[in-house]
């Protein structure tokens, strides 16, 4: 039976559509809807196909490593439309409306038919209500950083599916963020503790942390769009950003603590506490992962990514490496910024030596093991060092004279996420979804934006992350001018905390939302990514057989980069800044709808 009303509630999924389609939907056929949810048993079996529809590691591709080619993390060659403004009206944003608007539909079905008697709702079922409210919430929010002022879905709205029914006027961006954040209380109230279930549901701690991102994310949106048209009715960045200090300062008293050397008993090297977040397979007593996906074979729950990853791709959909800007984002050891023009970074090696540990967990380097053909032979390293008949058998250089997805463009693999038994194929791997240092990387950025960023709260929040990578610790004083250039002035505060936030949630499915709300079009407007140095004076050049180097197809920069997009985007990227911060309304929904109105920019003469 729990397979059963299951599969009905994917099926349903499936056939389910946006608003437009609700007058041409048959009616449900979900047996006995007025008391399909009246028990606690029927109550979790339709909560748990809920959890089908968040991000995952793709059966057949990166899933959600490989999701930042939408920003200035991963250069690809199938690059993002949308940062090179080449989205059009009729169907930029129909998939994400439609995505949307079919999980809250699932979600509000629970709300509608939930018949639980109050004498039966122990706390379990009342915690399972709370995961439907956090579910509410989450798919709210997918929406609200896409299309901004949207229609809150807050009940079943088969009720209204007449014409009349559906005009509905859509919330102001500020009220959006309310009500997801009040669902949220909700949660947060009625959910087990993370102890519960060990991570493996949502819980307490992950509704506070998703209230703080929430918060972090109108707070700032509103702050640096304010004066724009994608600006909210009503500034309210002041209370939302306070919010976030709230939440955080509650957080802080339940128990959570970072994975360290000192609490991970096979952390060994500088990044394995950082490393293990995300190549083990287990997170149970890892309390800094509150929430987290497991996969197991013995499950039938697998994923690809253990393959893909020792395969080389970076994008399942073309060739892809990571950037060059990433690389350079990461701190030095002793807590000193790098400097990228310094001809020390012309070695691939040097590069990595004296880095911050996320570094080398996150980006492959020399001597890093990643490839393996079948469970019986032992992985490979990779090794970038002069080419020689001795090492050829059992090293391998960046996989730059590779075909389709497998080549890497800028000789940035990823490390992430590698599956230390190195045996490819049915990967087990766990995927983290909502870690404690979000936690303590918002409540900085929201203290310094409202000016309340003290040492004190620095050394609660950064120093913590930074000592776990093995970056010594010092209160910011001056600028870094090398530092990512936002087209306005920051302090050298929050220029560390956006540094810190970039490494510690990289390939993680941040930067988009952050480059957004921080209105960073100065990083994407004329720009493109760029790889490692590859002069033929260069050890990565040097790597490669002598015999086939020179026939190498690489695209350079005039001083010798790797610049894989430069043919492609010859002028960099032209995203719109006047529009392309957020999606189109989908034209069908604004005819069906008469109370939508379309996005700034969209609006074609």
């Amino acid at each position: 039976m729990k397979k059963l009303y299951i599969l009905l509630v994917v099926g349903a999924s499936l056939m389910m559509s946006a608003c437009s389609d609700f007058l041409d939907r048959e009616p449900l056929t979900t047996p006995n809807s007025e008391t399909f949810l009246s028990n606690a048993s029927a109550v979790n079996n339709y909560i748990n196909g809920l959890y089908i529809a968040l991000p995952s590691f793709g059966t057949y591709d990166m899933g959600v490593r490989g999701e930042e080619k939408n920003s200035d993390n991963i250069v690809a060659e199938v690059y993002d439309k949308r940062l090179n403004g080449e989205l059009q009206e009729n169907g930029g944003g129909s998939t994400e409306w439609q995505k949307g608007y079919q999980n809250l539909r699932n979600v509000n079905y629970f709300f509608e038919y939930y018949k639980v008697p109050e004498t039966e709702e122990t706390k379990d079922v009342l915690s399972m209500k709370g995961e439907a409210y956090f579910f509410r919430a989450y798919w709210h929010f997918y929406l609200l950083t896409r299309f901004g002022s949207i229609p809150v879905m807050d009940s079943f709205w088969d009720r209204n599916a007449t014409v009349g029914g559906l005009q509905i006027p859509p919330r102001d961006r500020s009220a959006v963020a309310q009500f997801i954040l009040d669902d949220l209380n909700t949660a947060k109230e009625l959910l087990h503790p993370r102890s519960q279930y060990k991570g493996l549901r949502v819980c307490k701690e992950a509704a506070i942390i998703m209230a703080m991102r929430v918060a972090l994310y109108e707070g700032t949106w509103e702050k640096y769009h304010k004066g724009t048209d994608f600006a909210a009715a009503e500034d309210k960045s002041a209370d939302l950003l306070g919010q976030v200090l709230t939440l955080g300062d509650e957080l802080f008293g339940m128990g959570l603590t970072l994975n360290t050397k000192a609490t991970d008993k096979s952390a060994v090297n500088i990044e394995d506490a950082y490393a293990h977040v995300f190549n083990s397979k287990d997170l149970s007593d890892m309390t800094e992962v509150v929430f987290w996906k497991k996969y197991s074979i013995a499950d039938g729950v697998i994923h690809n990514l253990s393959s893909n990853l020792g395969a080389g791709y970076v994008d399942n959909s073309g060739p892809a490496g990571l950037s060059q800007s990433l690389v350079d984002n990461y701190l030095n050891a002793d807590g000193t910024p790098i400097d990228p023009a310094d001809g020390i970074f012309k070695d691939f090696n040097l590069t990595f030596k004296g880095r911050d540990g996320r570094l080398l967990a996150t980006v492959m380097h020399s001597n890093c093991k990643f490839k393996s053909t079948s469970p019986e032979s032992k992985s490979k390293a990779m090794l970038v060092e002069e080419y020689s008949e001795e090492n050829k058998s059992v090293v391998r250089p960046p996989y730059l004279t590779e075909g389709g997805p497998a080549r890497n463009a800028t000789g940035y693999h990823i490390r992430m996420s590698i599956d230390t038994t190195y045996v490819s194929g049915q990967g087990e791997t766990s995927l983290p979804m909502i870690r404690y240092a979000e936690a303590l990387l918002a409540y900085a950025e929201a203290a310094e934006e409202l000016g309340k960023c003290t040492p004190a709260v620095l050394e609660k929040t950064l120093k913590p992350l930074r000592e776990r990578a093995g970056v010594t610790y010092a209160d910011p004083s001056e600028i870094d001018p090398n530092f990512t250039d936002f087209g306005y002035a920051i302090s050298a505060n929050l220029q560390e905390i956006r540094r810190e936030r970039r490494a510690e949630l990289a390939l993680q499915g941040f930067r988009l939302d952050d480059l957004m709300r921080w209105r960073a079009h100065k990083l994407i407007q004329g720009k493109r990514g760029t790889g490692a140095y590859f002069g033929t004076d260069g050890v990565l050049y040097k790597a490669f057989d002598p015999k086939s180097a020179a026939d190498l197809k690489t695209i350079l920069t005039t001083d010798g980069w790797l610049d894989p997009q430069k043919e492609l985007l010859p002028r960099g990227y032209q995203f719109d800044s006047n529009r392309d911060y957020l999606l189109p309304v989908p034209p069908s929904e604004i005819s069906l709808n008469h109370e939508l109105k379309q996005n700034p920019g969209w609006q074609r003469k």
